[in-house]
């Protein structure tokens, strides 16, 4: 097959193609890789040969530029999850044969429970993102999800609960935490520039009960809808408007009012007042670094718990929603009506029980 692109990134997705292509029944993926339409399925009755018609492929097909189609998908991704992906297929094939299991794709279910199995003894977190692949992979070419099986889907959460992934409840972020958390910043963040950064991204999650989407990009190259950009913000004198592009829950766009607050070092005006007079005078994400880069969901996280942690505090306790759930289990200790905290919290019922 021929080099698509020298980026790093970009040949380990192309070599995990490759890999697959040599999996029975995928040969219309490597009729696709050498940029070929598949071969056309039975023809619908009535349908008569026109001679101009695209060759599709009844499950299979990616469409009549398989290789732009496939240049897209690699870009969805990163290097580091391409190499993950590439690695848990490696991995997968070798179990496989080294327990003489026949080559089949849709993926037996006591397959992938096997692996799963033998793979967890060594890293949990490492077997979760094998899983993940072999997961795409089943979809990318038309196979059913084998992480869809109840009984793998329950041995998949035990995995998570054993790797400290998924947990019952995350601890909220409180008001006083906030504070002490600001005040830690200088020691983990590398330049002054940084600071500004997540000072504003941590006091408007806070204040303005945001969902980590609306606030940091959930990949590097990718800006998801609902994120929010600069010319979703309005900055006046004693407030800020924050438009939010997606609506979450209704069919209104949603407005969050942040109003300037008597205790300066916590206010979220002033902190976007400080952040915007450093950001980079373009048009983009909301959140960036100083090269122009959208903050991401993992370099928020990375920043809080390095921060949980000059606090003496576990990081694992806490997570990318501890902000959004701190301000409304805050209102909602406050005295606050179970309407004004539902509100605040955008949920679509009116039963906020959790608090």
């Amino acid at each position: 097959m021929a080099c698509r692109t020298s980026a790093p990134g970009a040949a380990l997705f192309w070599d995990m193609l490759a890999l697959l292509a040599r999996e029975p029944g995928m040969e219309w993926l490597r009729l696709s890789l050498a940029g070929l339409a598949a071969p056309p399925g039975p023809r619908s009755p009535g349908t008569p040969p026109d001679g101009s018609e695209i060759s599709y492929h009844r499950k299979h097909s990616l469409g009549p530029c398989p290789l732009k189609t496939l240049s897209l998908l690699e870009r969805s991704g990163d290097d580091k999850l391409w190499q993950a992906y590439l690695e848990g297929l490696k991995q997968f094939l070798v179990f496989r044969e080294s327990m003489g299991m026949p080559a089949a794709w849709p993926i037996p279910a006591e397959q992938i429970r096997g692996f799963l199995v033998v793979e967890s003894n060594y890293s949990p977190s490492r077997t979760l993102k094998y899983m993940a692949a072999l997961s795409y992979l089943s979809k990318l070419t038309g196979n059913a999800d084998p992480l869809e099986d109840p009984i793998t889907c329950c041995m998949v959460t035990g995995l998570k609960r054993r790797a400290g992934i998924l947990r019952d409840k995350y601890l909220p972020v409180t008001i006083e935490m906030l504070r002490s958390l600001l005040g830690v910043l200088e020691s983990v963040c590398r330049t002054h520039y940084e600071c500004l950064l997540f000072r504003a991204l941590f006091t408007v999650a806070f204040f303005g009960a945001l969902r980590i989407g609306e606030m940091v990009a959930k990949h590097r190259d990718i800006l998801q809808p609902e994120l929010l950009r600069l010319s979703d913000l309005q900055l006046m004198e004693r407030k800020v408007l924050l438009f939010l592009p997606y609506p979450p829950v209704d069919q209104e766009r949603h407005a969050i009012s942040l109003a300037l607050s008597g205790e300066p070092w916590v206010c979220p005006v002033l902190a976007l007042r400080n952040y915007l007079a450093a950001r980079p005078r373009l048009e983009g994400a909301l959140f960036v670094h100083a090269d122009r880069r959208p903050v991401t969901r993992r370099e928020f996280l990375a920043v809080l718990r390095g921060s949980l942690r000059r606090l003496g505090m576990c990081p694992e306790h806490f997570g990318v929603h501890s902000f959004w759930l701190g301000t409304a289990l805050t209102a909602a200790r406050c005295g606050y009506p179970q309407e004004e905290v539902t509100r605040l919290a955008r949920w679509p019922c009116g039963t906020p029980g959790r608090f």
